[in-house]
Order: C-alpha cells, then structure tokens, then sequence
C-alpha cells in the first residue's frame, strides 16, 4: 500500500469517527468522502452504520453524540459577554469549567475558522454570520433534544431568518444568546445639545469626540440607513456613497473600537456609536442625568447573538448542555444582569436589572429597525469598502 493510500485510509477512518460522534455533519462527510473517491454506495452504508440511514443528497437526524462529560467547554465569545456566575453555575451543576477566549468580530471569527482552526466547542456568531457559516459547513446540526429549554424561547426567535429549519432539511444550527439594537451613547453633561440621528456624527463640531465601531457592517449600515438605503444593500452604488461619507467623516473620529465602548464613555468620550449592552454598562454608572442611549430617528440595526457549535468541536455533548443552561429563565435573567443586553427568553424578565429592561425597544421603535442578513457574495465589496475607509 502507497504512502498516499494509507494516509487516505487514516483521513476516511478519522471522517467515520467524526461523523459517528456528531462532529461534523452528514453533508459535511458526503463531501469530503466524495472528495476521497467514496462511491454513494459505499457512502450510504457508513452513514446507515453510523446511525443514518438516507442516502447521500437527503435528510437526516444529527449523529448520536457522545454523552462524556469532559473537564472542560471551550468558548470562543465576545469580550464582556458572558456571566462569570452563570460560569460557575455551570461549573457547579455539571463539573464542566468553562474556558473563554475571544474575537473582535464576525468577520474575524469567520477568518478564523475558515483558517482551519478547531477545538472550540462552542462560538457566539451573530445572525447573518450564522447563515454564512451554515452555506460554508463551518456548524453542525444541534440535537434539540438535549435541548429542552429551548420552548422559553420567544416565538420570533424559533425560526428566524439565518437559520430556516426549511432551507436546513428540518435540523437547527443556533439558539439565540441575547440580541440588541446599535445606536448612540450621548454624554448630556459633556455635549449639551440634542443628538437624535445618525447625521449628527458628522458634525465638524465634535472633532475627535466620535467613537466608532470597529466593525464593517455597523458602521457601513448605520452610514447606509443615514442615506436612507437599506441596512444590507447589495447595490455598488449605494455602497459606494456610504463608503464616501464615511471617509468624509473620519477626520471627526477619534478611534473606531469595539471592545472599550464602555471605558470611553465613562472616561468622557461623549458621542459613541455602541452596541446596547456597553452603553448600558456606562448609564448604570452615570444616570440619565448624564448619559443617554439614542435609537436614531433615521433608523437603526438589530441584531441577535446565537450560540452554534462548530465543526470539530470537543464535545458536542456539553455544548448542548451549555445551550439548555443558558435558557432557564433564571439563568437567562442572571446573564442579561452581566451583558446588559436582551434575552430572548421572555421568562427572564422577573430577574433581570429593571434599567435593561425599560430600554427594551417599544413597538413604535422597531418600526424604525432593520434586522441584520446575509449579503451573499456580495459580502467581498463590504469588506473592500471597509478596507478603503480604514486605510484613507
């Protein structure tokens, strides 16, 4: 036997153990069997051993899993974003630590598993990253039996989107995390007049006093509702003109930054762009008196923070646990106490901070928001716009 036979063998051995142990998914092996010169038939009698029985190109339930508890559950989140609490909670129900690193965001967590990069048992992808993910086979499919607390969820958030059970053939990739609204953290105390829109970031007046986010797709999105287009344009056109005013402004922009929204605001920075949850930090430091959270007039993006796992993870099995954890209306309401953001768990309620709460947005105010989505291929022209804007 070749050198070259026997590492395929090894690769094919190793592809039947993922598949078995929930690893990766039933797609994901029938393409990399194929890629080894698997015939169908051959493929179809692994995955009836492994406990699937349909044939390559149809549906089937998510492999068995492992059910070992491991040591440990490796996370791969958002700085701030996660209850040391609910952590050892955890740790005290099930024995497992839970081990956090960190990304700046989705674009950097795509890069990173697209590099090969692998061992994290669970990610934090927000929702058009999601399906990105899903049209890259960088998830597996969720046993939503293990996941029982999943009925707290609230009915938007069964089906959304990024992730159509329909377009998945009947499985589920994510459970929501917590989601939120991007919009302005206003300093009354520091710049005393109004700010109620996007426009007013572009004010010669406050000259290195702006704050933006790190991040292509807010700060691109924001600009594009500004100009009244929408949130997730695929026209060139648009794009470019939101690119245009985005380097008009950046003489006004002291840094873009998405990780000390709140240390920026508390050390006198007075007009932000920021996510929900950091701003929040910041006015339950300083009061309505001195600080304000703005959902501009022109409108404004939503987004939802999900939980996935992704291929190659350690232990599917506790990720799930994990998932199923962070959904008990106790624990939902003790994270919203650490991230400052919005559960999807509406059970929460009772035992979440009542300042969170009052700034969830009214019926009115969601008229004005616009969900974030996939753009597809045209995502390559979002990250050139951006590229430009950083390098002007």
């Amino acid at each position: 036997m070749s050198a070259s036979q026997i590492r395929d063998e090894k690769e094919f051995e190793g592809l039947i153990s993922e598949v078995a142990h929930g690893r990766i998914s039933r797609r994901q092996f029938i393409e990399r069997a194929v890629g080894l010169g698997l015939s169908a038939t051959a493929i179809g009698a692994v995955l009836a051993a492994c406990g699937t029985t349909a044939s390559p190109g149809g549906s089937a339930s998510p492999a068995a899993i492992d059910t070992t508890l491991p040591d440990k559950l490796l996370l791969y989140n958002w700085s701030e974003y996660m209850s040391p609490d609910v952590k050892k909670g955890f740790q005290r129900k099930y024995g497992i630590k839970v081990v956090e690193t960190f990304f700046d965001d989705n674009e950097a967590l795509l890069a990173k598993l697209k590099s090969g990069a692998r061992g994290w048992d669970l990610i934090v992808p927000s929702d058009y990253m999601v399906h990105i993910m899903l049209k890259t086979g960088l998830l597996q499919p969720l046993d939503m039996r293990y996941i029982p607390n999943f009925k707290y969820v609230a009915a938007q958030f069964h089906n959304p989107p990024y992730d159509k059970k329909e377009e998945n053939g009947g499985k589920k990739y994510s459970i929501p995390y917590q989601w939120g609204t991007t919009g302005i953290g206003h300093r009354k105390d520091i710049v005393t007049d109004p700010i109620t829109k996007w426009a007013d970031l572009w004010n010669p007046k406050y000259k290195r006093r702006i704050v933006m986010l790190n991040d292509e797709r807010e700060v691109l999105g924001s600009t594009l509702i500004m100009l009244g287009y929408p949130l997730n344009t695929t026209d060139q056109k648009q794009l470019d003109e939101a690119v245009a005013k985005d380097i008009e402004q950046k003489p006004l922009v002291l840094a873009y930054d998405s990780i000390t929204t709140r240390r920026e605001i508390l050390s006198g920075v007075p007009l932000v762009q920021g996510w929900t949850g950091f701003v929040l930090m910041a006015y339950d430091a300083l009061g309505p008196q001195k600080l304000e959270y703005v959902l501009p007039q022109e409108g404004f993006p939503v987004y939802c923070d999900n939980m996935a796992i992704p291929v190659g993870a350690h232990s599917p099995y506790a990720a799930h646990l994990f998932m199923n954890y962070i959904l008990d209306p106790k624990v939902a309401g003790q994270l919203v106490n650490f991230t400052w953001y919005h559960s999807p768990v509406p059970d929460s309620r009772p035992y979440a901070d009542k300042i969170v709460l009052s700034f969830i947005p009214s019926e009115d105010d969601m008229k004005r928001g616009q969900w974030y989505s996939d753009v597809g291929a045209f995502a390559r022209q979002w990250t050139a716009a951006w590229a430009k804007i950083k390098s002007a």
